[in-house]
């Protein structure tokens, strides 16, 4: 069994665009097989594939996972905070063991003669609705913070922005590039591709949305500031949200401090992807077309004849606008790139600098 989920990681998984997602789920399945060695249990190292595709096997497994927390770690490999491990974070192992076990039975000579007999739990059954939702007023004063000048805040006040204008999750926000090789957007386009080019759509589709103005003017000059790089310092650099002209993974760090600042909740339903829930609602609500959001947000990946004819999703670009318009009114220039006279991408005037 570990032999093959180290095959799959390294014939197909690590290959994947979500490979760190799959080491983690599959880490935790290893995990597992260690716990249960150690303790004489059942499974262990030597359990085989034909094993592990049975019913007895994950009941464990599901058993297990239910008692362990999901635990973060510092440099020093301590525990700095925990949370219990959501059902449905145990259901995305079971689904990747199963896709490891598969993998093994389809190799050529098979590594396996037997398949997994069970599939994951259907995630409506295993999570729990996120219930949170901000509104306009909320939206603004996150702005407000992150646009406020001299406190370094340049990458989370460019997530913000970004975020209202796409509603993409936060993973795909933290990828746009105007960087010419990844084919996202040039200069004048209309649209944004949120997947860059040579990277798989998985599941959670990125689509291409409309460019509404203020993220035009976004792009623009993170544009002219990548053109105004060196070609030798161009590698890495072009992305919208970056620290030090450099892409990010996330803005985790500085949305607690936000959170924080703004005396707001924290926990797990005011994460990042807040952003993306509470726009959805907001649209919704606002009576856009079912279509229209849906294919904005990646919900919908469309017919043969969508591929050719990109949408322009005009219901939701126009709510979009006027949120937007809304949102300046109660901070006035917070959605104007305070940043954008300079070059950003990795030169600086005076001390204005970047921050993750």
């Amino acid at each position: 069994m570990t032999d093959a989920i180290a095959d799959y990681r390294i014939e197909h998984g690590d290959l994947k665009a979500s490979a760190v997602s799959i080491q983690a789920r599959l880490k935790h399945v290893l995990d597992f097989i260690e716990a249960q060695e150690e303790r004489g249990g059942a499974f262990g190292f030597e359990t085989s594939c034909a094993v592990a595709c049975g019913t007895p096997f994950i009941t464990a497994f599901r058993a297990w996972s239910k008692t362990e927390p999901v635990t973060w770690k510092n440099k020093a490999g301590e525990v700095t905070a925990s949370r219990p491990r959501a059902a449905a974070t145990t259901e995305e192992s079971v689904l990747q063991v199963a896709a490891a076990l598969n993998h093994a039975a389809d190799a050529n000579p098979p590594r396996s003669e037997q398949r997994p007999i069970y599939k994951p739990l259907p995630r409506k059954q295993v999570s729990r609705p996120r219930k949170v939702r901000v509104d306009v007023p909320v939206l603004a004063d996150m702005l407000a913070y992150a646009a406020e000048v001299d406190k370094k805040r340049a990458s989370l006040h460019a997530f913000i922005v970004a975020s209202l204008c796409t509603i993409g999750r936060p993973d795909s926000v933290v990828d746009i590039s105007v960087a010419p090789e990844r084919e996202q957007w040039y200069p004048g386009s209309t649209s944004l591709d949120l997947n860059p080019f040579g990277r798989a759509q998985t599941n959670k589709h990125r689509p291409i949305v409309p460019v509404v103005p203020v993220l035009g003017e976004w792009l623009a000059a993170e544009y002219a500031a990548y053109q105004r790089l060196d070609p030798s310092a161009r590698k890495g650099a072009g992305f919208l949200v970056n620290y030090y002209g450099r892409g990010v993974l996330d803005v985790d760090r500085a949305w607690s401090t936000m959170l924080a600042g703004l005396k707001l909740p924290t926990g797990r339903e005011w994460k990042p992807y807040l952003l993306r829930h509470s726009l959805a609602t907001i649209l919704r609500n606002r009576g856009v077309a079912k279509w229209d959001l849906q294919g904005f947000m990646g919900h919908e990946v469309g017919s043969t004849t969508e591929v050719y004819a990109i949408g322009q999703f005009d219901t939701v670009a126009t709510a979009l606008n006027d949120i937007l318009g809304e949102v300046e009114l109660r901070a006035p220039g917070a959605l104007r790139r305070n940043c954008a006279e300079v070059a950003v991408s990795g030169h600086f005037v005076g001390d204005q600098k970047m921050t993750g």
